[in-house]
């Protein structure tokens, strides 16, 4: 009988821990590829696997203020389709394209909408069980209603509406004409981008125009505020004519005679504003136009770039909008929000909330109120100055010339309900006609919030 070979049992261990180590060092490559390599991997453009996985991704939904979606992925895992139940609510929602990428609040909350995370075990857990990333939701202050409303009544003219909603600053409709259907963004894009009217362009955030006399209730406010006029106090010469490039320019209504601080208010008179700006001087109304927010981006998570500041050269022409000033139709809006909110600055806001890692809502804290620009009983003087409409609306509609052309951009500004304001609404047209045209597509979005309440 032979001796038991002492060495069989050693061997089987050298074998098991050969598989062993094999096994660890398939999954270090996994871990090196799927993981640690993963970004440079997908930096190349010719990565497949980069491509099927943003295909796959199921990119959160964006809901509107009544937990209606605006926004939503559908399809098959292997045939995702980025969706838009309401193609009106595009310039504040934005798009998502893989060839194309993305904009407004597409954009703003990529990385939450993506499902992208830091964490690196549920990052590694995907990445070996190949499971497609998941986004999480948001929740707008949009409402789906207003926001159809405000379309509708912009029609067929181009220029921008906003409304925004007191004390809270939130934006319930952002309308920009002429728009596009983001559901066929990808077929239409290159005629999109082609097309000189800019269709792509939020006009409601992004788009400067000039002024004109829609500073006033603002200078007026803060001419009040700072003791330099009264609203009681008779001025000269008020129906005198302003030459703005190749026009002259007087008030929008006639006023009595003899006129007084609130007749030039009421009636949109620009030559005692000439007057006026001078007292201000060109510092003073520097720090006029930075408190009221009209020099500075909203903070949003959509694209408001305004253009670097430029300091006032000639106050007269800047206190009648007609200098280096110009804004967004979103500018103007928090800056008669001022008005409406007793004086003080309000901040805007678009998201109140957002799914977070856990699955669960997260709410998105209003943003704290600005700083007192003027105070309440100037504020609140100006408003019930301005024309009302069966007592129940605040407004105030100016024109303002823009370019050598002398093009006119039409404004209307209005509050309700006059004497405890809710609504801000702001519009402006471009090539506008006459005062009537913004005036008229205000109205018309004021009387259905006021009609729905």
């Amino acid at each position: 009988m032979s001796a038991p070979d002492d060495t069989r049992p050693g061997r089987l261990h050298i074998v098991n821990s050969g598989v062993l180590v094999g096994m660890l060092a398939v999954s270090l490559l996994l871990v090196m590829w799927g993981v640690i390599l993963a970004p440079w991997l997908g930096a190349r453009e010719d990565n497949p696997r980069l491509v099927e996985a943003e295909l796959r991704i199921l990119r959160g939904t964006i809901w509107d203020n009544n937990n209606a979606p605006v926004a939503e992925t559908v399809g098959p895992e292997e045939a995702r389709q980025r969706v838009y139940p309401e193609p009106a609510i595009g310039p504040a929602v934005g798009y998502y394209s893989f060839r194309h990428g993305t904009a407004g609040v597409e954009e703003g909350y990529d990385a939450v909408l993506r499902g992208d995370t830091t964490d690196f075990w549920t990052t590694l857990r995907r990445e070996l069980l190949n499971e497609p990333q998941t986004g999480r939701d948001i929740r707008l202050t949009l409402d789906t209603n207003w926001q159809r409303v405000a379309d509708t009544v912009l029609g067929e003219e181009s220029g921008a509406v906003v409304l925004l909603t007191i004390p809270d600053g939130a934006i319930r409709a952002m309308a920009s004409h002429p728009g596009f259907d983001p559901n066929q963004l990808d077929e239409m894009f290159d005629a999109l981008v082609a097309d000189a009217r800019s269709p792509l362009l939020n006009r409601a955030a992004q788009n400067q125009y000039q002024p004109g006399m829609a500073l006033q209730p603002l200078l007026v406010a803060a001419a009040l505020d700072a003791g330099l006029i009264r609203l009681d106090e008779t001025v000269l010469d008020v129906t005198r004519p302003v030459t703005v490039g190749p026009q002259q320019v007087t008030c929008v209504t006639e006023p009595p005679d003899p006129a007084t601080w609130a007749d030039v208010l009421a009636h949109g008179c620009p030559g005692p504003m000439l007057a006026l700006g001078e007292r201000l001087g060109p510092a003073g109304l520097d720090d006029l136009f930075a408190a009221f927010g009209l020099t500075r981006s909203p903070s949003l998570p959509i694209n408001t770039e305004v253009p670097p500041v430029q300091n006032v050269a000639d106050a007269a022409l800047a206190s009648i909008g007609q200098e280096n000033l110009v804004v967004t139709p979103l500018q103007m809006a928090l800056a008669l929000a001022v008005l409406a909110n007793s004086g003080a600055g309000l901040p805007p806001q678009l998201v109140t909330g957002v799914v977070n890692e856990s699955g669960t809502w997260d709410s998105v804290a209003a943003p704290m109120a600005g700083p007192q620009v003027v105070a309440a009983g100037p504020a609140g003087q100006v408003l019930a100055v301005l024309p009302g409409r069966d007592g129940a609306v605040q407004e105030f509609a100016a024109l303002a010339v823009s370019g050598l052309a002398g093009e006119d951009i039409g404004w209307y500004l209005g509050v309700a309900p006059a004497g405890a304001p809710r609504y801000v609404v702001v519009v402006v047209l471009e090539n506008s006609q006459e005062v009537g045209q913004a005036q008229r597509t205000g109205r018309a979005l004021l009387d259905y919030l006021l009609s729905a309440r």
